[in-house]
């Protein structure tokens, strides 16, 4: 079986970002990022090398979007997994008050 790709979204600063190997794409809004993540990987299956997407929720944690040959292209909107990121613990505290 052929290895996936991995096609990780993540947020750094105030920016969206897709990193696999050589790639990398930032990108103003979350949505944008998995979308695009979602066509890298979806390219790369059909180029026989298939992807899957990732959305990092902290730095050991991540969960899987999308995978080739198994999500359906182009996915609907109801398909992708709800992604939150727990608040960071400064911001946690604005919060709570």
């Amino acid at each position: 079986m052929t290895a996936l790709i991995q096609f990780i979204v993540l947020k750094r600063r105030d920016k969206w970002v897709v990193k696999s190997k050589d790639l990398e794409r930032i990108f103003s809004v979350r949505r944008e990022a998995v979308d695009a993540a979602i066509r890298f990987a979806n390219d790369s299956g059909k180029e026989g090398n298939p992807g899957v997407v990732l959305f990092q929720k902290s730095k050991t944690k991540f969960e899987k979007i999308w995978t080739y040959g198994e999500s359906p292209y182009p996915p609907a909107r109801s398909d992708l997994p709800m992604v939150s990121r727990t608040p960071e613990p400064e911001k946690l505290a604005d919060t709570l008050g």
